[in-house]
């Protein structure tokens, strides 16, 4: 009777995935067979043709919806036949073309509504499927963002001879996906007030512009730094003090 309920529970628990899937394949399988989602591509592209950042936000959403409910390797086929080919015209490196499509196209694993992984985990921890879903997308940002970054700071890839350009845009990206995550979670070496937790937001988003963006990109990288050592400073001497140091200083 254990194997029996069990079974019956599994298939329970995978009825809502198994309708998610069904209804995601079916609007996959009407873009593909009318043609629509080449049409629908080719137009979107060549209305971001004159801005390269527009393009890129154009192509990420098209990534996630085109690849929900799909498998790694059908997401990847599918994406470097659409989207691929116009940001490689555009003047994006193949390579960062490439991986910019194949991490978002991936993202629609934990993005709402059509979150396949996000409704799994949710299933097996009996929690609610759509909480679940908004939660992976909060601790998942960076992947979000990492795929813009290497668009425009193809030294994340490893292209190029310059090894310590390739040196600055590996730490500036560390470091900023490190002081914008502390802001978000709100701990460092204490829980943060608002203020700081900004404070260590806007740091981090300005050590994530990459340097080779723009001239002017390099400050925004020096000012993210110089915000980040303050605030990290800031909260290191406010920290709580062990009991020990606290008797140790009152004694003294």
């Amino acid at each position: 009777m254990d194997l029996w309920d069990s079974l019956v529970e599994t298939g329970r628990s995978v009825l809502d995935i198994i309708m998610i899937v069904a209804g995601a394949g079916f609007i996959l399988g009407t873009l593909q067979v009318t043609g629509l989602g080449s049409a629908l591509t080719s137009m979107i592209s060549g209305v971001g043709t004159g801005n390269l950042f527009y393009l890129l936000i154009i192509s990420a959403i098209l990534c996630i919806v085109l690849g929900m409910g799909m498998p790694t390797g059908a997401v990847y086929i599918l994406l470097a036949i659409l989207i691929a080919p116009s940001l490689v015209e555009v003047g994006v490196e193949p390579i960062a073309a490439h991986m910019f499509i194949l991490y978002l196209g991936m993202m629609s694993l934990i993005t709402p509504p059509v979150a396949v992984a996000a409704y799994f985990a949710a299933s097996i921890a009996q929690a609610p499927a759509m909480a679940t879903g908004w939660t992976s997308m909060r601790f998942g940002w960076t992947a979000y963002v990492v795929p813009f970054l290497f668009v425009f700071s193809p030294s994340l890839l490893l292209q190029g001879d310059n090894y310590w350009s390739l040196a600055i845009a590996v730490a500036s990206a560390v470091g900023g996906v490190w002081l914008v995550s502390a802001g978000m979670m709100g701990y460092f070496t204490r829980a943060m007030d608002w203020a700081t937790r900004v404070l260590f937001l806007v740091a981090g988003v300005l050590m994530l512009i990459p340097y080779e963006m723009a001239d002017w990109a390099k400050w925004t990288d020096m000012a993210g730094l110089a915000l980040g050592i303050v605030a990290m400073v800031k909260e290191y001497l406010a920290r709580p003090q062990s009991p020990e140091a606290t008797a140790s200083t009152a004694a003294n």
